[in-house]
């Protein structure tokens, strides 16, 4: 049987694969590069983080009403003033008789009395005067007058030292220390009569 012209089955076969094969070789190098894009897009994914949200103050101004502010200097400081009250008087106000026409009328009458000699009568009306005015350094001091007087020197010391806590004025305290240097006469007392003669002296 003669041979045939024709090429082998193994040998067609062998050229298909071989195209095929060079088909291959050419599609890999025409595809585009894919192993660095993913790197790519993971830094441009970096670089576009979400911005944070900034927290805003917002400052709303306070209406004016219509009030005109001005700046003004502040006060200088200075020491605080004591004012005093008009006419203040320093001596106490005391339950001495003074103004009352009731003591003022016995005292008139003691006064009499003791000018007659009438020392029952004068020591009345100076025990009435002292019930309507029992802080007059004035009834203390004719108390004590009477107290010598009767020469009872102890009682008129008493009556005299009594008076120097009401009395308001030097007279009425030179007064009443002289009753007492009478007194400490009476009883012969050196040191009180020249405790008192100091005291007149100051007076």
């Amino acid at each position: 049987m003669p041979k045939s012209s024709q090429p082998s089955l193994f040998s067609q076969l062998s050229l298909v694969f071989a195209s095929l094969s060079i088909l291959g070789l050419v599609g890999c190098q025409s595809l585009p590069s894919t192993s660095n894009t993913p790197t790519a897009k993971t830094e441009t994914q970096s670089e576009e983080k979400p911005k944070e949200k900034e927290s805003k103050v917002v400052v709303t101004a306070l209406p004016d009403d219509g009030i005109r502010r001005e700046s003004q200097p502040l006060p200088s400081r200075q020491p605080p003033r004591v004012i005093l009250p008009e006419n203040q008087n320093n001596t106490k106000k005391l339950k001495d008789g003074q103004g009352v026409p009731a003591y003022q009328n016995l005292m008139q009458s003691y006064l009499k009395n003791l000018r007659q000699n009438n020392l029952k009568e004068a020591e009345s009306s100076l025990i009435q005067a002292q019930r309507i005015a029992p802080q007059s350094a004035e009834v203390y001091r004719e108390l004590a007058r009477l107290a010598n007087l009767r020469k009872q020197g102890s009682s008129a010391e008493a009556f005299a030292r009594k008076g120097l806590s009401f009395a308001q004025n030097n007279t009425i305290r030179k007064q009443l220390w002289e009753q007492i240097l009478e007194s400490a006469k009476l009883r012969n007392n050196a040191n009180l009569a020249r405790q008192a003669q100091q005291m007149m002296q100051r007076y």
